[in-house]
């Protein structure tokens, strides 16, 4: 009977041991510090189920795309799997360009990486073997409608389309996927929340398969190989670059999303649709081995061959804040240090909008940084940037 109580507990203690952890959330940070960095974010459910995989960003200079991906990558997860990627291709959304290097969503069809964006697909396709669905964010232009209205609206415009390569696929395997049923059940909920008809998400069937498709370069996406290569059902959701309001775009992408985790029964909870203009706080360097505090505007003189660090970016922001070394490194320059030969100028961007700028000069005897070092001090528990001899004011009994 002791035997049998120590094998039953080093079971328990096994099963304890290689349990999955449930729920969680974290992320995975691939080609780390380059153009290309790319950011996947994991959510498991409190429960197990089926797997969403959400890409934003393949094209750059769609935002209301890569925003409404955003969104979810922080969302916790009754039931269900999330797999999230905001920003697939972070070299085209910080020049806001289709594909700085070519459309990496014109890649799926290589058999081996060619180049960087290539890299990042291949990261993909493993995502896409991961998961039980995908869906591909984009924003097109006009409103696609299924007979011709005008030339903003009509049956070759991808803006406000949900997006199937055929009614029905069959795999490889026999299986069959419903992409048109399932398509129509999400349109059908999605559009009764729009209360302008006009902003009314249809149906797009390109018909990828046929000889005389269309969009035979539509082979060469995401979505075909999710459905070629793994059997996954797949949908691009296209918001429209002509929706005046960013947010009303977001909105339409979330309506869309929200319907197909609830066609895969994944059970979330809703994130808050706040798009806060950025602002850059304050900029944390380090020249050789001295780190100071500065803020945009500011002139910093060093000596010819310092080391220049750009440490942390303090803004309202925490994703997709990146910086420029203008002549030095790459578009994505935090946390590199760099010898600094010339006068240059450090860009600050939030997606590809520029929030600030900072001028580097060098000289063999550099005058004193031009404006004051900053402060960062944290008042109860809220990070503070003080200019250096201005007062801080506090409340009697604050944590400084």
């Amino acid at each position: 009977m002791k035997k049998l109580f120590i094998f039953l507990t080093i079971l328990l203690l096994t099963d304890i041991t290689f349990a999955e952890v449930r729920p969680e959330r974290k992320i995975e940070i691939f080609f780390e510090g380059t153009d290309y960095e790319l950011h996947v974010y994991r959510i498991k459910g409190r429960f197990d189920g089926n797997t969403m995989l959400i890409i934003g960003g393949i094209q750059g200079d769609e935002p209301g795309g890569f925003l409404s991906a955003d969104l979810y990558s922080d969302l916790a997860l009754e039931k269900g799997n999330l797999i999230v990627v905001p920003r697939a291709n972070l070299k085209s959304v910080i020049l806001f360009n289709r594909g700085a290097d070519g459309d990496m969503n014109r890649l799926f069809a290589q058999k081996k990486s060619k180049n960087e964006a290539g890299e990042v697909v291949e990261i993909l396709k493993h995502l896409i073997n991961e998961s039980d669905i995908l869906l591909n964010l984009h924003d097109g232009w006009g409103f696609h409608r299924p007979e011709y209205i005008d030339k903003n609206r009509n049956p070759d415009r991808f803006g406000q389309s949900l997006i199937i390569d055929g009614e029905i696929f069959i795999c490889k395997d026999n299986s069959v996927i419903k992409l048109g049923e399932m398509g129509r059940k999400v349109l059908e909920k999605v559009n009764a929340k729009i209360a302008d008809t006009n902003l009314n998400i249809h149906l797009f069937d390109t018909k990828t398969a046929d000889k005389d498709s269309k969009y035979q370069n539509m082979r060469k996406t995401a979505t075909w190989y999710a459905l070629t290569e793994a059997c996954v059902p797949a949908f691009g959701l296209e918001g429209s670059k002509n929706v005046k309001s960013i947010e009303q775009n977001v909105l339409l992408h979330n309506f869309m999303i929200n319907e197909f985790m609830k066609l895969m029964d994944i059970v979330p909870e809703q994130p808050q649709i706040i798009i806060n203009k950025p602002v850059l706080h304050g900029v944390t360097i380090k020249i050789n081995s001295e780190t100071k505090i500065i803020k945009s505007g500011m002139t910093v003189n060093i000596k010819k061959g310092d080391t220049f660090e750009v440490v942390d970016i303090d803004a309202n922001h925490i994703r997709g804040i990146t910086c420029d070394i203008l002549g030095y490194g790459s578009l994505n320059d935090i946390n590199k240090p760099i010898k600094i030969n010339d006068n240059t100028k450090i860009i600050f961007r939030k997606d590809s909008e520029k929030i600030g700028e900072v001028t580097v000069t060098v000289s063999d005897k550099p005058d004193k940084t031009s404006g004051d070092w900053l402060f960062l001090v944290k008042v109860d528990g809220k990070d503070v940037v003080v200019p250096n001899g201005e007062t801080l004011h506090i409340k009697n009994g604050s944590t400084l």
